[in-house]
């Protein structure tokens, strides 16, 4: 477990962190969120020690071992991914060796009372639980397991670190983390650079891991599945919510909502006052009170209005260009590398308007195949054949040669915009995040993200009407991600993208088709629908989850007995009526509200009645009435939220027997 309390850091004149406090406590898995910039992974170098703070701290037991994974490793070394991943291991090796020596020792020492012995012995003791702590004697094949789950064939052990591409040496760093077995881990954005099976191994492994996870991530299928906190960091400060990524979405509407209420209450409440200040400022009669509520208002601790989501698009995208029905055709596709065939035989067709995910393992062959469709790799064999009318544009995720470092945002984007685009570019861009002055920005200042977004915005904006998207998310967060998201379902041109976030792939995609074995198979439908017809099951609400193996009879789900089916329906039954009886409450609950807030209303409307001026005395009974009924209605309203809560839990676990 590790504490973070009253953590403050600026970078120059923005408060990037204030007065951050947040327990993650042992077994629990806190995900970081926000928009880029909001000061996510500061936070995550503050918790490893690579930063330190102005005022505040972080404290963990002396004895942690942590793990911390940045955003970008290098690991260009010439010995094999084997020998690297073996490094982790060298100081438990080096403990064994030293373990041997002290059984020589103790061996030898014959006075086993003595102080010499007792400190040899507890050498013994400390050096025992930390080789059994990292399973040394199981080393081979936990490295082979880890590997494996992160995409490394056993071949792949023995090549080089040095040529492996970056996403594949951060796997590799990934692997030597996971294998110390820290009791802290430090993941900012694990799964840049892994596919979907990869991320779904790695939760499994996360799920078991028994000490402390942080990490920052922009997948929420994932954070859905393993996280049990959810740690937002909104304008410098740190909220904190229970739950995985939707519960959170859900809590924070809530704060957002009584943030708005108490807002809007506190703009009504000063306009009162400062409408009686204006009215009675000149009367000497008045000047005590006068005075008194200008005091108040001096006093008065301002609620912020909640803020706007980021990633909110106010407008429709162009149309593309109409091309033929038959946007590319493939016919008898091969593609080998030497003796290597990655996929043979491939016949595959694009329609217009269609939106197609290519999916399948770690190395099935889904951005080759892509390539050659760009005609930027040409084929072994077969034909690539594009439609009438068709303009493409092909996404590559690393590739940002296409933009020019010396423009600005706004000047890399008008480049190859048209015309009637041209007038409406700020608005488009603002609609990717790039608002106010960051139009000016020269491209060559900009983050990973950035970079990504404004070469998305320009091709969704621009002549194509077929998009062929290699990874598009990475690097995105979710705000951005949203963006892309609700551009691509107004696109009215053709799609072909590879992405490991289901979440965007069930709600962009209306074809999905799996690479495997070098052959194509095409199920229609989102990602959700494709497992479902694959067979494969579900995890959790709205994530999905490949099992290992198709589900066969054995495999299926076993009847219950009648204990079984008689205590899940009293569970219901209890349950049900539980939920029938917090409904009720809630419905008073809401009532009681409704009935508060006339009545605040009703005070302030005598309060500003003329007639009721020149009575102090009648003043002062409204003034005490008023703020005793507004305490009222803050418990009412917060007790409410509590129960609105305690339903929806109910509700879930209902539909959760009923299932």
């Amino acid at each position: 477990m590790f504490d973070i309390s009253g953590v403050n850091l600026h970078f120059g004149a923005r408060h990037i962190l204030r007065d951050a406090t947040v327990k993650v406590d042992d077994g629990e898995r806190a995900a970081i969120i926000g928009p880029n910039g909001a000061g996510k992974s500061t936070l995550l170098k503050v918790v490893a020690g690579l930063m330190s703070p102005e005022t505040g701290s972080v404290t963990y037991p002396k004895s942690s071992l942590i793990g911390y994974l940045p955003q970008e490793v290098v690991i260009n070394e010439p010995h094999s991914v084997e020998d690297e991943v073996r490094k982790v291991f060298q100081e438990v090796l080096d403990h064994e060796q030293e373990m041997r020596e002290l059984e020589r020792r103790m061996s030898e020492t014959t006075d086993h009372a003595s102080d010499a012995y007792a400190r040899i012995a507890d050498r013994y003791d400390y050096l025992l639980h930390e080789t059994m702590r990292r399973d040394i004697y199981s080393m081979d094949s936990n490295i082979g397991k880890v590997m494996a789950g992160l995409g490394f064939s056993a071949a792949d052990l023995k090549r080089p670190c040095r040529e492996f591409s970056g996403g594949w040496q951060m796997r590799i760093a990934l692997g030597k983390i996971l294998l110390s077995n820290p009791d802290i881990l430090l993941l900012d954005e694990p799964t840049n650079h892994l596919d979907i099976e990869s991320i779904e191994w790695l939760g499994d492994w996360l799920s078991a891991h028994e000490g402390s996870l942080l990490m920052v991530s922009h997948e929420r299928a994932f954070m859905d599945r393993l996280v049990n906190k959810v740690i937002e960091i909104d304008n410098g400060r740190v909220i904190v919510y229970r739950g995985n990524y939707t519960d959170s979405l859900r809590k924070r509407e809530e704060r957002r909502e009584m943030q708005r209420r108490a807002y809007e209450n506190q703009q009504l409440e000063i306009a009162h006052i400062q409408r009686f200040i204006d009215r009675w400022r000149y009367q000497a009669s008045k000047a005590a009170l006068v005075q008194s509520r200008v005091k108040q208002l001096e006093r008065m601790e301002v609620v912020e209005p909640p803020g706007e989501d980021a990633g909110t698009i106010a407008f429709r995208f162009p149309p593309a260009p109409r091309s033929g029905k038959e946007v590319i055709v493939t016919e008898g596709l091969s593609k080998r590398f030497g003796a290597k065939t990655v996929f043979e035989g491939v016949d595959f067709q694009l329609y217009r308007g269609e939106k197609v995910a290519l999916v399948g393992v770690n190395g099935a062959g889904k951005t080759t195949l892509m390539r050659v469709m760009s005609g930027r790799l040409d084929a072994s064999e077969g034909s690539v054949e594009v439609g009438s009318n068709v303009e493409l544009a092909y996404f590559a995720q690393y590739d940002h040669e296409d933009l020019h470092p010396d423009n600005t945002v706004l000047g890399e984007f008008l480049s190859d915009a048209p015309l009637e685009v041209s007038e409406r570019a700020r608005g488009i861009l603002g609609a990717f995040l790039f608002q106010g002055d960051d139009v000016e920005k020269r491209v060559r200042v900009l983050s990973g993200g950035e970079k990504t977004r404004l070469r998305l915005a320009r091709m969704l904006c621009g002549k194509a009407n077929l998009l062929l998207l290699d990874e598009p998310t990475n690097h995105l967060d979710i705000g951005s991600r949203l963006t892309l998201e609700r551009a691509l379902k107004q696109y009215d041109g053709a799609v072909v993208l590879v992405s490991h976030d289901r979440y965007f792939l069930n709600e962009v995609v209306t074809r999905v088709v799996e690479i495997s074995a070098g052959e194509v198979h095409s199920y229609p439908g989102n990602y959700e629908d494709y497992l479902r017809m694959k067979g494969l099951r579900t995890a959790g609400p709205s994530v999905v989850v490949p099992v290992a193996e198709p589900v066969t009879a054995a495999a299926a789900p076993r009847e219950l007995d009648r204990d079984e089916r008689k205590r899940l329906s009293a569970e219901r039954n209890r349950l049900t009526k539980e939920l029938a009886k917090t409904k009720k409450r809630l419905s008073a609950l809401e009532q009681r509200v409704g009935e508060l807030d006339d009545r605040c209303r009703a005070i302030e409307n005598d309060m500003g009645n003329p007639a009721h001026a020149t009575d102090a005395a009648r003043l002062v009974d409204l003034t005490r009435r008023l703020a005793s009924t507004r305490a009222e209605l803050e418990a009412a309203e917060a007790e409410w939220a509590e129960v609105q809560v305690a339903v929806e839990e109910m509700e879930g676990e209902v539909l959760a027997l009923d299932a």
